[in-house]
This record gives structure tokens, C-alpha cells and sequence, in this order.
């Protein structure tokens, strides 16, 4: 089963504003690791990522078959307010990098 969740729901985490797969399923030719939303407003619209981008890689670690989704949303999307990710995106036939400030979660 695959769940999408807006990066990050845990109070004291960094938001992105994105909306990726999480839950036990893995990284597959059939089930890569798609945005599927962004939301308005949120740092990751500032950057200009978009949903249906593809991503490739996080900092300095690809996302490749067999990664758990679980995991690569633990440990390489969430984080501080204010720390600084790197993501690699394939949009079409384009390859394009963005760093991304987490924002602080307000609610």
C-alpha cells in the first residue's frame, strides 16, 4: 500500500510541502518516487518543483530500487526548520536540481 504524506506532519520537523510516498512499500520501475502534490506557498513551490517530478536523488544519496519509501522520507526529507536539502529531480527529459529551505510547521 502506498500513503502520501505532505513532508513533514511532526511537530519540531521542517516542512518541504510536498506529498511523496510513504508507508512499507519500495522504490520500483512500477512504483517510483513521484511528487504527487505541492502545496501552495510552501517552500518546495518557491523552488519550483511540481507534482509528477520525479525524484532521483536526495543530497548525496540516489534514490534507487528497493529503498523503502519509509526511509527515504525518515531519514533524507524531514529535518530541521531551516536546514537545507538538496533534490534531484527528473521532469520530463530535463534533470534539475533544487535546494530547498524546510520551513517551520506552523499549526
Amino acid at each position: 500500500m502506498i500513503i502520501f504524506f505532505s513532508c513533514s506532519a511532526d511537530k519540531g520537523k521542517g516542512i518541504l510541502g510536498i506529498e511523496v510516498p510513504v508507508g512499507s512499500g519500495k522504490v520500483s520501475k512500477e512504483t517510483p518516487y513521484l511528487i504527487s502534490g505541492v502545496y501552495e506557498g510552501t517552500p518546495a513551490d518557491k523552488a519550483g518543483i511540481k507534482p509528477g517530478d520525479l525524484i532521483v536523488q536526495i543530497n548525496d544519496m540516489p534514490i534507487s530500487n528497493g529503498m523503502k519509501f519509509d526511509d527515504i522520507f525518515i531519514k533524507h526529507l524531514t529535518g530541521e526548520p531551516g536546514s537545507k536539502v538538496t533534490i534531484y529531480i527528473k521532469r520530463g527529459p530535463e534533470n534539475i536540481i533544487f535546494e530547498v529551505i524546510r520551513a517551520e510547521r506552523v499549526n
